[in-house]
């Protein structure tokens, strides 16, 4: 999802797209519309529209930094209940960010009498299942895994979702699952409850995790889901705790990879390209060439091919920069990496970039694939001379400073004793005095304004961050931020934050506290992820926040 640490104009260019789960709904079916924004967070503001009721709203984040640069993927869904027949275009959606406002691409739904989703649409079975529908109890968690059985690195997923009859609350999760044989990706919910419609019967029913494992050790695994703890909203606010399930998954070694030596590490099904921003260079100019997989499976694994060597005959190479991102589309993984070369053009000539293969297994297939790059035709020309450079009779470059058109004024004589200068010398010396009579006193405000100004804690956070100790350094960053709440608003939690601050931002601090837990609980780290750079910010967004009355 980090270097955390500067700033956010580290971030790539911002790009919005809306989509829809179906295309086609009956009275009464669920869908979701979705607003994806890259590299960026703001409002989405969709409008009402009559025969369509919003049933709920969650966002999620997947961030990732690589290679000197930060990217992240930030999803907001809206969840609808189609409720009259007709055709609806959701084309006013609405994304504020830092003050612009955007306009979202339209989608398009069709809402039919009849049931229309087709039967990939997931719903829960099983006795427990008929035993909730029947009311034999409030609650029940569906604790669903899409296979029992992969390969090495192949994505299992798991999704948990409660269903109620009653009102209920959230409090969050009890305990981590020991993830210690796989690589671990999930998706957190706000806990947002809709309504839906199964078997004629109307159930509220609530998003908790999406997961992703990729198993890094063969052998029979067992696979602890997470348990959340619920508490009934009534009398007595009841708390139970619903979740824990275990599942058997049995990981296969990857078949022999003779005549497949060149493979990645990549398990899953991707697409790989290869592409150059331009064909026709000068000596001297740089040229980029883009290699990128892009599909379903874990892409940090995956070794990216290089280029290939003689292409040093006619160019310079520099180390390349590899970046890398993940998100969730729908209830599916993608991952994307990237690998990019830039090249100094050092000879006239032409030059082909081919044979660049990219070699992984296909689960599906059971089989090794390799995937081959269309050929870049590059075609180099003489030397390029710039305006702001020549090259000398010696063979050397030699650079040379634009000049301004500037007008020179007219020197003036200067005299020492004018009146006036006479004058300026005594309000100089003057200040001098009265700087030098207060200096204690200046120095002691000045240090005071410092000590009060500093906050040590601050500089125990990144010193913690620096050296990786990650126990410190989580604690730390939890007690800043609920210690400044307590200071401005008096809680102890931030279970209440919505009632003193904005949504974003609440769910900015719930968000960084809820990580730093779960870094503590789990007893060990395999990131540097940081979390402090926007902690601080948030601390001085709470200092400066207005109290509601």
């Amino acid at each position: 999802m980090a270097v955390f640490i500067f700033y956010l104009p580290l971030f790539s260019q911002t790009s919005i797209n809306a989509k829809i789960s179906d295309t086609k709904v009956g009275v009464g079916d669920v869908f979701t519309v979705s607003v994806t924004i890259d590299n960026s967070s703001g409002r989405v503001l969709i409008d009402d529209i009559d025969g369509l009721i919003l049933r709920g709203t969650s966002q999620s984040i997947n961030m990732m930094y690589s290679s000197g640069t930060f990217k992240s993927i930030k999803t907001y869904n809206f969840t609808y209940v189609a409720n009259t027949e007709g055709k609806y275009t959701f084309d006013k959606i609405t994304i504020k960010i830092n003050n612009r406002t955007y306009i979202s691409n339209p989608v398009e739904i069709e809402v039919v009498d009849s049931p229309a989703k087709n039967s990939n649409n997931y719903t829960p079975s099983g006795n427990k299942f008929e035993d909730f529908m029947n009311y034999a109890d409030d609650i029940y968690i569906d604790n669903s895994i899409n296979k029992k059985e992969v390969y090495l690195y192949e994505p299992i997923y798991i999704n948990q979702k409660a269903y109620s009859h009653i009102p209920v609350t959230v409090l969050g999760f009890s305990k981590i699952p020991d993830r210690t044989d796989f690589i671990s990706y999930s998706d957190s919910s706000d806990y947002n409850s809709f309504t839906e419609i199964i078997d004629g019967k109307r159930v509220s029913s609530i998003p908790l995790k999406r997961e992703v494992l990729y198993p890094v050790k063969e052998g029979s695994k067992n696979i602890l889901t997470t348990p959340f703890v619920f508490e009934k909203d009534g009398m007595f606010y009841d708390r139970v705790q619903y979740g824990e399930e275990s599942f058997s998954v049995k990981v296969l070694p990857l078949p022999d990879k003779k005549g497949f030596e060149n493979f990645s590490g990549g398990v899953g099904d991707f697409i790989f390209s290869t592409k150059a921003n331009k064909t026709n260079i000068a000596v001297g100019e740089e040229l980029l060439i883009t290699m990128e997989v892009l599909g379903e499976g874990n892409t940090s694994i995956i070794t990216m091919p290089s280029i290939n060597d003689d292409i040093t005959n006619y160019f310079s190479v520099y180390q390349p920069k590899t970046y890398e991102t993940n998100w969730f589309d729908d209830n599916k993984m993608i991952s994307k990496k990237t690998k990019e070369y830039i090249l100094v053009a050092k000879a006239e000539g032409n030059s082909i970039i081919s044979n660049i293969n990219f070699c992984y297994f296909s689960p599906n297939d059971k089989a090794y694939t390799n995937l081959y790059s269309m050929p870049i035709n590059l075609t180099i020309s003489g030397t390029k001379i710039n305006d702001n450079s020549f090259v000398n009779n010696n063979g050397e470059e030699i650079n040379t400073i634009s000049i301004r058109d500037t007008t020179l004024k007219e020197d003036k004589y200067f005299k020492i004793l004018n009146i006036k200068i006479v004058y300026f010398y005594i309000l100089i010396l003057i200040i001098v005095c009265v700087l030098i009579f207060n200096y204690k006193k200046i120095n002691s405000i000045k240090f005071s304004l410092a000590k009060n100004n500093k906050d040590s804690r601050i500089d125990d956070i990144i010193e913690y961050y620096n050296s990786n100790n990650r126990k410190e350094y989580c604690k730390s960053i939890e007690n800043i931020l609920l210690t400044t709440l307590k200071d401005k608003f008096h809680i102890k939690d931030d279970n209440k934050l919505n009632d003193y601050m904005d949504k974003e931002h609440a769910d900015e601090i719930k968000s960084i506290i809820d990580k730093c837990r779960f870094e503590l609980y789990s007893g060990e780290s395999s990131s540097n992820e940081d979390y402090h750079t926007r902690s601080i910010e948030l601390v001085k967004y709470i200092k400066e926040l207005k109290v509601r009355k």
